[in-house]
């Protein structure tokens, strides 16, 4: 969120929601905010973040031109992870308005920047992982839950891993999320998450980039098709983002490829 103008006024009071609300400011900005009608303190560090209970009614007036990636945790998410984790309790504890200077919560609020900036580049598969991550550092570092009993290292079984395969070469735009894939093995989407992993070595949205990059190869060998032709085939946006890609992991670009195999 974004506001580059003058001074505005208050924002109106949240709505009750079980929830909470990770504010990461990307510049310094000066605010001033009330929970439940009392004065709280507000940080207004760059790279710092604002942690909300959305259970209580916050007001906000900005002082200064804002930006932050604002980040919505529900409650029913956060407890989706903790029975990942084998928690067998916790505890929303966390008082409203705390300001926190965590360099893995802006590593991460930043990964999603691109995905925000240009979302035709985005894939379900990569804010899903990201988000996962949020959620699952959340929920380790500010609330209170009970150590797990056991660590869940076991990878996809041969069927499951075998759907999610196809699934994901299916959908090489990335129009598919965790959850669906997760469903149709049976499992959740963080278990999913992480037994896909043990089981492949890499996170779903990266096994997804290389799935992306071999049919690439493929049809740049096996075809006289256009670049711009093969960069929406295999799932990319345009061919700006698919030379981008290409040359990240091959070390150079498709066009130079493709010549260089051909003679």
């Amino acid at each position: 969120m974004t506001h580059f103008g003058a001074n505005s006024d208050p924002t109106l009071p949240s709505p009750p929601d079980e929830a909470f609300a990770l504010c990461l400011r990307l510049c310094h900005q000066r605010a001033e905010s009330w929970v439940d009608g009392r004065h709280a303190i507000k940080g207004a560090l760059k790279d710092e973040a604002s942690v909300y209970d959305l259970r209580c009614e916050t007001v906000v007036h900005f002082q200064d031109p804002f930006d932050f990636i604002y980040i919505y945790l529900p409650h029913s998410a956060l407890r989706g992870v903790a029975t990942e984790l084998d928690a067998s309790r916790i505890q929303f504890d966390i008082a409203t308005g705390t300001s926190i200077r965590d360099p893995v919560l802006v590593h991460l609020g930043k990964c999603l920047l691109p995905a925000l900036e240009k979302p035709d580049e985005a894939n379900e598969l990569f804010v899903g992982y990201v988000a996962m991550a949020l959620n699952t550092h959340f929920l380790r570092e500010y609330t209170s839950i009970l150590p797990a009993d056991r660590a869940r290292r076991s990878g996809l079984t041969a069927w499951q891993l075998r759907i999610a395969k196809e699934m994901i070469r299916a959908h090489l735009d990335g129009d598919v999320s965790l959850a669906r894939i997760a469903s149709a093995c049976g499992i959740s989407a963080a278990h999913f998450a992480r037994a896909f992993k043990v089981s492949t070595g890499t996170p779903p949205h990266r096994w997804l980039l290389d799935q992306r990059i071999e049919e690439s190869k493929r049809l740049l060998i096996g075809s006289t098709l256009p670049l711009t032709e093969i960069a929406v085939k295999c799932g990319f946006a345009d061919q700006s983002h698919f030379t981008r890609a290409f040359s990240a992991r091959t070390g150079t670009t498709p066009g130079r490829w493709r010549m260089v195999r051909k003679t």
